[in-house]
């Protein structure tokens, strides 16, 4: 398999963290439960990349970014170098452009995300950030 870079954005709001719900058409991980994101394209940097692809799934601006994570990830058709970046303040409000539902997980909550790498660094974002 071939591999991509990616990005994943993680919005915190009432120390719960937005996810989606793919969609049940998506070539990766369809219906899953995950941190929104997508890929880097061609000529962009992670960070172009993250606001980019905030707007176009959420319709939101990010004013701030801030590097959190980067490993490897596996999907059904592509192995995905993702970065997390933590937005930490934004303007509008979220909404499902791409996925067929967005919603908020408290930290009692996320075994709902559907993948691993999700689950790991988000688990240590409410360890690390939320709940200090």
């Amino acid at each position: 398999m071939k591999t991509v870079e990616t990005v994943s954005f993680i919005l915190i709001r009432d120390q719960k963290i937005l996810v989606e719900r793919r969609r049940k058409d998506r070539v990766n991980d369809p219906g899953a439960v995950v941190v929104p994101g997508g890929h880097v394209d061609p000529g962009e940097t992670p960070l172009m990349a993250v606001k980019r692809e905030l707007l176009e799934e959420l319709g939101v601006e990010c004013n701030s970014f801030r590097f959190y994570d980067r490993m490897l990830c596996e999907s059904d058709t592509e192995y995905q170098m993702n970065s997390w970046f933590v937005c930490e303040d934004w303007r509008g409000e979220p909404l499902a452009s791409e996925a067929d539902e967005i919603f908020y997980l408290g930290c009692d909550e996320l075994d709902r995300l559907s993948l691993p790498n999700d689950r790991q660094v988000v688990t240590r974002v409410f360890r690390e950030e939320i709940q200090n």
